[in-house]
């Protein structure tokens, strides 16, 4: 719940409360592009798990491009991937609102750009699945 004393500093009331209880309870300024954020990026999860261990044939290469990832993959599985997943969104789920505050139309622009970039290996994945499905 948020609590209607933190929506303006000029209440007497909000100076009581601590620099954490300021942060922590205002509400986040791009709800829905993080919700497709999250969405996007557990769809990316997915797509990939499927495709690096269903679609082993012979004649295809699959791999994770991304080296880091890979490695991650490799030595932790898929709950590495989602562990990794988790880590990189949520620094930037808390850059974006913290740019948001600062610069609204930045902050704006910011996070429409990150729901873009999250829907590129989505779409790039789904595209490989569908020429993997119609070459067989």
């Amino acid at each position: 719940m948020y609590d209607e004393r933190l929506m303006s500093q000029d209440q007497p009331e909000s100076q009581h409360l601590s620099v954490a209880d300021k942060i922590t309870r205002r509400p986040m300024l791009y709800p829905n592009q993080y919700c497709w954020l999250v969405l996007l990026s557990a769809m990316d999860i997915m797509l990939t798990h499927a495709i690096l261990e269903k679609f082993k044939l012979p004649g295809y290469d699959v791999k994770e491009l991304n080296t880091f990832a890979d490695w991650v993959i490799g030595k932790f599985g898929l709950w590495g991937a989602i562990g990794l997943k988790c880590a990189s969104i949520i620094p930037v789920i808390i850059i974006t609102d913290i740019i948001g505050r600062r610069k609204p139309d930045t902050g704006r622009t910011m996070a429409a750009c990150i729901v873009a970039m999250a829907s590129v290996p989505v779409l790039v994945a789904l595209v490989q699945m569908a020429a993997v499905a119609l070459d067989r």
